[in-house]
Parts: C-alpha cells; structure tokens; sequence
C-alpha cells in the first residue's frame, strides 16, 4: 500500500490540463488497491487520504462527490475516514468558491464537527474562512467574522490561529466599513492575548498582522487612533524583544507610525515621535540595517516639530544636513525631504542654520545627484533663512550667495537656479536692516534686468527692514525706497506707507535729523491721503512719528490735533490710535469712543 500511496500521490504535481487524467489514474489504482486488499487500516488510509489530495487539488467538476464517494469505499474496507480526507473534501467544496460550494463546505464542516473519531483544527477552518473572503458574496465580512467567532467558541486547537487572524485582518484593511481598523485592533489583541496569556503557540502574531493593523490606523480619522498606533508599535517592540522572530521590526513601520502622529501637531506628537527617532537612531548606531531613519523619517519629524517647536526643528535639520555632507556614503535624500530640511532652517532665527542652508543648497548643486531637483522655492529658503537673521554678516553672505547665482546664470549657465521673486524679496531684509539700503536698490535693478518684476510685497521688504529700529538715516533710505516703488507701481498699497512711514518713527540722532524724518513721513502720509490708501494703521503710525520725532508738546500738539480730528472724522480712530492719544493728548479723546469714530478702524477693540 505504500507503493500505491507514492503513485498516487505523484499524481497530484500534474500540470492543470492533465488534472482530470490524474484523477482517473488515482482512482483506477484505489481499484487495484481493493483488489489486494491487506488489511492494514493505517496504510490504506494513506493511499485514499493521497487520492482525495489528488481530486482537491484538481479542481475537476464534482470533485467533493468524488471524494465522499472515496470515503464511503474507505468503511467498505473497513477503514475510517479521518481528518486529511475530511480536510480534502472540505477543500473541494470550496474550490469554486461560489454560493453552492460554500455552502457545501459549511456542511462539511458541520459534518467533522460531529465527527466523533477526531476534532476539527483551526486549518479545518481556514480553508472554509479564505474561500468566504474570496467569494463575491455581499456580506463575506460579516460571514467570515461570524466563523472566526464560532471558531473562538469550539476552542481547543480549532481557536484562530496565525493564518485565522491574518485573513481576517488583511480583509479588514481592505474594506471600507467604518469600524474595520477598530474590529482589526480587537483581532490583534485577541491574538495577542491567546500568544501571551493562554500560551497558544499557534496564534503567535508576525510581522503581517502588526503592519496591517499599523497600516489601516494610519488611514483612519478616529480621534484614538493615534494613540492606539503608538501602542501598536511598543507591543510589536515586545514581542520582538522576547524573541518572537515572527515580528521583525523594519524602518517602514517606524516611518507608518511617525507620519500618523505627525498629522496632528500637538506636543503629545510630538514628544511621541521625539521618542519613536531616538530608537530608531539607536538601534542604527547599534548596528541595525532593517531599522535606520531615512529622509522621510525625518520629513515627518520635521512637519511636525516645525509646527509645534521649529528651533528644535532647525536643530534636527542642521544636524542631519551635516552628516550628510560630511558622509563617505551617498545618503539618499529626495525633493520633499531637502524642501523639508531647507524649510526647517529657514524658519530659525540662528545665522548658523542659515549658513548650513547654503552650504546644503551648494553640495546639492555641485554633486551628481539626480535624487534631488533643486527648483526656485528652495532656493527661497535659502534667502529667507538669512532674512531671519538681520545682521552685517547675513547681509554679506546672502548678497554673496546671490551674486554667485547672477554671476553664473548670466554667463550663460542656463542650469544655474535662481530664486524667485518671494526669494529676492527675503534677500532685501537682511540687506535694508544691516543699513545697505543702496545694495539692495542695486539687487532691484539686476533682478528687472532678469525680467523678473518686483512687485509691491519687495518694497514692502525693504520698508519693513528699516521699521522699528533706531538708525539715523532710516528715513531718508525709506523715502529712496518708496521713491522707487513709486516708479515702479501703479498702484502703491496701505502697507507700504504703512511701513515707510514706520521707518521715518524710529529715526534717532539730531533734532534736524528727527525732523528731516518727520517731514518725509509727512510728506507719505499726504501722498497716502491723495492716493485714498490709508487706514487706521496709517493714522496710528503718523501719530506716532510725532511723538517720537517732535520733541517741543506745543509743537506736537499742532501736529496731532489735525491729523487726529482727520482720523476721527473718517472713522478710523482704532486701538493704536487710541492708545498713542491717551499717552499724549488726553484731553483731545473722551473716555468712550463715540461709535462714528471706530466704525471703519480695522484694528478696533
């Protein structure tokens, strides 16, 4: 009979298309077989349990008849079916997987369950639960959730197992019902709990159950799934830390769970994926090659910590820049993640982070990478980092960064990358604060020469850097600004008056240097009057000036009074207004506004 049992088993390695010969040739040696017969139960159960394998596998039609037929041979020859030749029946009644064959494999099943000679195992059920997962039946889902509950009720070694668990979570993950990743967790604490508490070996979670899990909280909206992905990920830790070699931790998962947290910007996040980037750095200075924070690690660190803390941000950012430059390996580093990394400098206020800006920005453009596409937005965040920084130093090294590119791009290397506009605008800072006003007015020039047209946010630059800093020459370098951008605009808006005549307030120096300042401040407020662009910000800061730049009280009080009696008279008496009125000319402004003063101020109480 062993000899018939290897025959027949060989049998079921045929080639599709000789599947149903196969299965005439199996049969026809059970045939031979009972005309031997030995009375051996052991050995002939072997021979049928290798035929019925041959039918499964098949996949001929009526191939769970064939094999109850086979199975009502077996007690002819006074063998007993047991649970392989159940297992192959049940694996041709579902073979078609349509309604009829689901059906026919849940009677089966039914069937072994009754069976007193031995117990259904979780295998048994697992062929029934993949062919419902399979099938085009409207409520496989449900279906298959009420088998795996059937199975944890029957208990014993019909309990989900592994495969049990896996199917049914990766189906979740699939589908769209709104409960799937809650229902998923459930399952995979299940899961855990038969591994950990009840000692069930044959549940012991891997890899595939945790990422699906892991995978789906990722893509939920519930509130608690940022919660429950951490913890996720600090049990698949455990299990790895206790030896579980089915649950290998890789730098995908950590960059799943990083990049969840990092959607909501709350310090809890952040503090979260601080933590989630100190293991993995530490498992990869350990050594470790399947756990190593890559760039969109740190791209998803630095979305966050830029929203929540950008100094630590530029911190994360200066540091890894500077190991990559200074690496022997070619560290990967895509478009996102350099845009990230500039991003995150460019919002520090140190002139460090702003150097690495262009030392990064300079290795990029002098390697052969092709990972990163330097574009004009990146170039941005270079400029603007040092506009952050409003010192001699910046000025010089932006204007030297910049001149290098012009310098380039004009001798006709057309790769050469430019800023744009937003760019040459941050550039103006830096240069207007470090009193280099001219420089400035001279980068203007080039930058219309390279038929890009500034517009009023560059003035606006120019004329912010010379607000709210004492100088002496503040606004008579305002005055030359705002004369060119007279020249160059049309139209002139609120904010750029707004801002010249903030620089003109905080001139210091001689009297006839204070009042050269307030005579030119005038002189823009009046053109903002007869252009019709001024707002209650307009009539605050002129007041101001007055104060600041007028030392004699009579002498301020006849500036004021007019301009005040002006500004209540457009209804623009706002909070600035108010505020500097009090201070200095009580008098002139009673203890509640009337309503026809404030109603057109947009900075009202």
């Amino acid at each position: 009979s062993l000899t018939f049992s290897t025959a027949i088993n060989a049998y079921s390695k045929v080639a599709p298309e000789d599947s149903a010969t196969a299965v005439k040739r199996a049969i026809e040696l059970l045939d031979e077989l009972e005309g031997l017969y030995i009375p051996d139960s052991e050995n002939i159960n072997t021979c049928y349990n290798a035929a019925a394998n041959v039918i499964a596998k098949s996949g001929v039609p009526n191939s769970s008849e064939l094999i109850l037929d086979l199975m009502n041979r077996m007690k002819n020859m006074d063998a007993v079916p047991d649970g392989m030749m159940y297992t192959s029946c049940l694996e041709a009644s579902v073979k078609t997987g349509d309604v009829d064959g689901i059906k026919r494999g849940r009677q089966m099943l039914e069937q072994m369950i009754d069976e007193p000679h031995f117990e259904p195992t979780s295998a048994n059920f697992n062929i029934l639960l993949n062919a419902i997962l399979k099938s085009k039946s409207e409520r496989k889902l449900e279906e298959a959730e009420e088998l795996v509950a059937q199975m944890q009720e029957i208990g014993g070694d019909a309990r989900p197992d592994s495969a049990s668990f896996n199917m049914i979570i990766s189906a979740l993950s699939r589908s769209n019902t709104p409960d799937a990743a809650e229902k998923a967790v459930d399952y995979l604490r299940s899961m855990l709990r038969l591994y950990k508490n009840d000692r069930y070996e044959k549940a012991k979670p891997d890899s595939f159950a945790f990422n699906c899990v892991i995978n789906m909280l990722a893509r939920s909206k519930h509130e608690w799934a940022d919660e429950v992905i951490q913890r996720t990920l600090s049990a698949m830790e455990t299990q790895e830390r206790h030896g579980n070699a089915s649950v290998l931790l890789d730098t995908i998962t950590y960059n799943v769970v990083i990049g969840k947290l990092a959607q909501s910007a709350t310090i809890t996040n952040a503090k979260k994926v601080m933590k989630l980037l100190g293991t993995m750095e530490a498992r990869a200075e350990c050594g470790s090659t399947a756990v190593v924070p890559d760039i969109i690690t740190y791209t998803n660190v630095l979305k966050l910590q830029g929203k929540v803390n950008p100094h630590r941000a530029a911190s994360i950012a200066s540091s890894y820049l500077t190991r990559a430059m200074s690496s022997d390996d070619k560290i990967f580093i895509d478009r996102v993640g350099f845009y990230t990394l500039l991003h995150a400098l460019s919002r520090s206020n140190k002139f460090e982070d702003a150097t690495t800006a262009r030392n990064a920005w300079e290795w990029i453009e002098k390697s052969d990478r092709v990972d990163v596409v330097l574009t004009s937005e990146a170039c941005n965040l270079v400029t603007i980092a040092y506009s952050k920084n409003k010192t001699e130093e910046a000025a010089a090294e932006v204007l030297s960064f910049l001149s290098d590119r012009i310098h380039r791009y004009r001798q006709g290397d057309k790769d050469t990358v430019l800023p744009s506009k937003v760019g040459f605008s941050a550039a103006f800072i830096p240069l207007c604060a470090a009193n280099r006003t001219n420089d400035a007015l001279s980068l203007l020039k080039i930058i219309k020469a390279l038929n890009i047209v500034p517009d009023a946010g560059c003035y606006i630059s120019m004329l912010s850097a010379l607000s709210g800093r004492k100088s002496t020459n503040g606004a008579v370098h305002a005055q030359k600004v705002f004369q060119q951008m007279k020249e160059d605009l049309e139209d002139v808006p609120t904010a750029a008056f707004n801002a010249a005549i903030n620089a003109c307030a905080w001139v210091s120096g001689s009297p006839v240097g204070q009042r050269k300042a307030l005579e030119i401040a005038f002189e823009i407020f009046q053109q903002a009057r007869k252009q019709n662009s001024y707002d209650s910000i307009t009539f605050g800061l002129i007041i101001k000036a007055c104060m600041h730049l007028s030392k004699d009280d009579n002498a301020r009080m006849k500036l004021i009074q007019p301009v005040f009696e002006l500004c209540a008279k457009n209804g623009l008496v706002g909070s600035m207004v108010e505020r500097e009125m009090r201070h200095l000319a009580s008098r002139l402004i009673p203890g509640k506004l009337p309503q026809e003063w404030t109603k057109n101020a947009k900075d009202k109480k």
